[in-house]
């Protein structure tokens, strides 16, 4: 465990007014600085147990500040692996200040953001992929984004990366024993196995690769596009779906001109819905903007919500609509449900079949749990991974992965073409290098800093 010389503390709750708050102490004079503030049943905390908690009260020149509640671990049994005290008390930020304060005059330092995960990580309580897992699942925004932040943060994936950066290690030192002691001849890996091995490694990380980079949209926010002709209500359903008035809506078409975005949550997935312009001929270089606007849009978008009006029979313009849509899954909105269908549910989809068909009424929120649900199908149908697989959530993590295969496909190369084992070595300790920068067996301080520094004071 590597030796911290001064003890840090910093308030670990949200800003704000709650019903509790935390301070949080890490490092060896934690317990001695606690007791200076603490007044418990207990003569010292220095004689008690570890993972226990303690009621008393904080005080200062014998005024009694808040009552509090005073968590206890110690080193090495501790988020830290150094001594931890976490003081509990009411969550008003002007006391959560005044005790920090009481911590910092006893002889605490405050900490910096992510330092207490960053001494995790220094000694040994967490790699470093396990490390960001802790910022990932802090910040996460939907059940997916937990779900994966927490598989991380069990070291699954750090168990994967270690065992082929292992393999490589091992390679490597079968490849450098011959270079270092060619006079105890020592026989070397038969070409044909040299290649297996290492083809083998690249295909694994390869496959990680291919799923992480699939999986981006359901860890970033799925873009989901209300598409269709002017006048359709989309900005009507946009407001219903969010339950807001965000866009205006007015009887007159093409009140729209510009793509609007809004992030909502369904059912664990992170959603990033988007009202654009009706789709027309453009009349002017304003409505030709926001033609090329929503354009672009749909082409982004996951999936697209093909919104129809249903009080009225389906024209050329939304036929040519829907011919833009057939490489996009889409599902078709039957909206104005409350104006009465024109067209019934069986026609379209016998007119278009396979098309998920939805009717609902903006105005009145008929059909909205409808279109959620056959979103929400059309979503399952995408998800490129099943529940707990490991992915990489990270693009620091995927660019090392994808050097880590430049540099085995080099290596590969090398050993096809019969060039000399220490060719080879060179490529292959590069590439157990990249595995190393993401699990922190080789990283330079510089990232250490650019990566902690990401975190919330306290964390």
């Amino acid at each position: 465990m590597i030796e911290q010389n001064d003890t840090i503390a910093a308030i670990s709750t949200p800003l704000g007014e709650g019903g509790l708050g935390v301070i949080r102490l890490s490092g060896p004079d934690a317990l001695k600085i606690t007791n200076q503030i603490f007044h418990s049943s207990l003569p010292t905390l220095s004689k008690a147990k570890s993972h226990t908690l303690h009621v008393g009260w904080i005080e200062f020149n014998q005024e009694r500040i808040d009552q509090a509640v005073v968590g206890l671990f110690r080193a090495p049994h501790s988020y830290t692996g150094e001594d931890v005290v976490e003081i509990s008390c009411h969550g008003s930020p002007f006391v959560l200040k005044e005790i920090l304060s009481l911590c910092v005059a006893k002889g605490a330092r405050l900490a910096a953001p992510g330092e207490f995960t960053q001494r995790a990580y220094l000694n040994g309580k967490l790699d470093l992929l396990q490390a960001e897992a802790v910022a990932d699942l802090i910040h996460s925004g939907s059940k997916r984004a937990r779900q994966t932040a927490a598989h991380h943060l069990e070291g699954e994936l750090s168990r994967r990366l270690q065992k082929i950066r292992g393999g490589l290690i091992e390679f490597l030192a079968h490849l450098e024993a011959n270079l270092d002691f060619v006079e105890e001849d020592i026989p070397g890996l038969p070409r044909k196995i040299m290649i297996k091995g290492l083809g083998n490694s690249a295909n694994e990380i390869e496959k990680l690769l291919s799923v992480s980079l699939k999986s981006a949209p359901f860890r970033e926010g799925i873009h989901i596009a209300l598409i269709g002709r002017a006048n359709v209500g989309k900005s009507s359903l946009f407001n219903s779906l969010l339950a807001k008035e965000r866009a205006i809506v007015t009887e007159i078409p093409g009140t729209t001109r510009d793509v609007l975005e809004e992030k909502l949550h369904w059912d664990g997935f992170s959603i990033i819905l988007s009202d654009t312009a009706g789709l027309k001929k453009p009349s002017d270089r304003l409505d030709k903007l926001g033609m090329d606007r929503t354009e672009k849009t749909k082409n982004l978008a996951s999936i697209v919500l093909f919104v129809l009006d249903g009080s009225e029979e389906i024209g050329l313009e939304d036929e040519n609509i829907f011919k833009s849509l057939k490489e996009k899954p889409f599902v078709v909105v039957l909206n104005k449900l409350d104006r009465g269908l024109k067209v019934e549910m069986d026609v379209i989809k016998k007119k278009w079949p396979g098309i998920p068909v939805v009717a609902t009424s903006a105005k009145d929120g008929t059909g909205l749990s409808e279109l959620k649900n056959a979103v929400l199908e059309a979503l399952s149908s995408l998800i490129p991974v099943s529940e707990g697989e490991e992915v990489l959530t990270n693009m620091r993590h995927i660019a090392h992965l994808e050097k880590t295969v430049e540099y085995l496909a080099a290596a590969i190369y090398a050993a096809e073409r019969g060039k000399t084992e220490e060719a080879i070595a060179v490529d292959v300790r590069k590439a157990a290098e990249e595995i190393g920068f993401i699990t922190g067996e080789n990283v330079g301080e510089d990232v250490l800093n650019s990566i902690f520094g990401r975190f919330c004071v306290g964390k």
